[in-house]
């Protein structure tokens, strides 16, 4: 099997948003997602996807996923997309960094190798340990009556993992993760998400004042020595989310001792094969984990899930749906039943793209084809 050609498409998902502080500054009305299709000669194709939240969340954003990919893909035609470390290292020798634009050709690999087959993306990673996985929903910033009202009707949908949206005024804080995590839950599991709001003082503030209280402290300041100082004062679990770039990154962390959770973002690490390192430093350390993605369609829904799937479920605090209101990209994919993603047992990423749905592609690499 050999790749003959690499397709770009772009789709546009309307973006909703959770009341996080740092967003403030620029709230796009829809975010532009990158699919990548991996065609090869023997008529099988991969997909995979790309969605950072604009330019100011994340080191990555929609034009240099394309104009990243647009510097790999010439290096791929021809090669065999199942031998993904071959392809990984192509990428690499192409562009330096970069991982969000790397991971869409990842997955799609990924994808691919399932395919050839006949197993699942999970399978092929080295066993599906479950048909279904935890998925956690977000319970948007306001006031503390709308949070718990608001985490009342997805416990009637059967959700038990919640991340908590915090990140503004630190005496509201306290009262909105007081409101929600100050009694037994049955069972609940939540996780108050500052996304780096807090500066180092209202995090301090905020951990001194959740005593007796049951939940995560998830990313509270914008540097990795900020969260760290925090993380010395606080009594409650910690989680780290994006000032982890990478296994370097998380092996620092374990040495200093600086979390008790981390959130894997797929793309964020660079696709599945970088995301997996990570999954499995965290087991090897004892350090549960989110496996989700910034954003995206049901294509990103499926890769996440597909990981998730062949994670021991005692190390899992969720991962996410993105249900964003749009047609979807693709068919098939894990659907949420009574809080879990449920897998079908389809080779891949097991989806259907609807190339309806994706339109024309804006780049086409191969066979002596460029941008569009």
């Amino acid at each position: 099997m050999k790749i003959h050609s690499i397709l770009v498409y772009l789709v546009k998902i309307p973006y909703r948003p959770l009341g996080s502080r740092w967003i403030g500054r620029e709230a796009p009305p829809f975010l532009e997602s990158t699919v990548v299709e991996v065609a090869t000669d023997t008529g099988l194709s991969g997909f995979g996807e790309s969605c950072p939240i604009g330019g100011f969340y994340l080191p990555a954003f929609a034009g240099g996923v394309r104009a990243g990919i647009g510097q790999i893909a010439p290096r791929l035609i021809g090669t065999d997309p199942t031998a993904i470390a071959r392809i990984n290292h192509a990428m690499d020798q192409a562009l330096y960094g970069h991982p969000h634009a790397k991971a869409p050709v990842d997955i799609a690999c990924w994808d691919l190798l399932g395919q050839s087959c006949d197993l699942s993306v999970s399978e092929t990673m080295g066993g599906r340990l479950a048909d279904s996985v935890p998925a956690y929903i977000s319970i948007p910033l306001t006031d503390p009556e709308a949070m718990v009202a608001a985490w009342q009707q997805k416990m009637q949908e059967g959700f038990r993992h919640f991340q908590v949206k915090v990140g503004g005024d630190p005496v509201e804080d306290v009262a909105r993760i007081h409101a929600l995590a100050s009694r037994d839950r049955d069972g609940c599991i939540f996780m108050a998400d500052a996304n780096r709001g807090w500066k180092k003082a209202d995090a301090l503030h905020v951990v001194s004042s959740l005593d007796g209280i049951r939940c995560y402290i998830e990313q509270p300041c914008a540097t990795y020595a900020e969260s760290l100082t925090v993380r010395g004062k606080c009594r409650q679990p910690f989680i780290l989310d994006e000032v982890i770039d990478g296994p370097q990154d998380l092996a620092r962390a374990i040495g200093d001792d600086a979390l008790d959770a981390l959130v894997i973002k797929i793309t964020h690490a660079g696709g599945l094969s970088q995301a997996r390192v990570l999954r499995d430093l965290c087991v090897a350390h004892g350090i549960r984990m989110r496996i989700e993605d910034t954003a995206g369609s049901e294509i990103t829904r499926a890769a996440q899930a597909q990981l998730a799937a062949n994670t021991p479920e005692e190390w899992l605090l969720g991962s996410y749906h993105f249900q964003s209101g749009r047609p979807p990209t693709a068919q098939d994919a894990p659907v949420v039943r009574r809080g879990r993603l449920h897998l079908n047992d389809r080779p891949g990423l097991g989806i259907t793209p609807d190339r309806g749905q994706l339109g024309e592609p804006v780049a086409v690499y191969g066979n002596g084809s460029g941008p569009c």
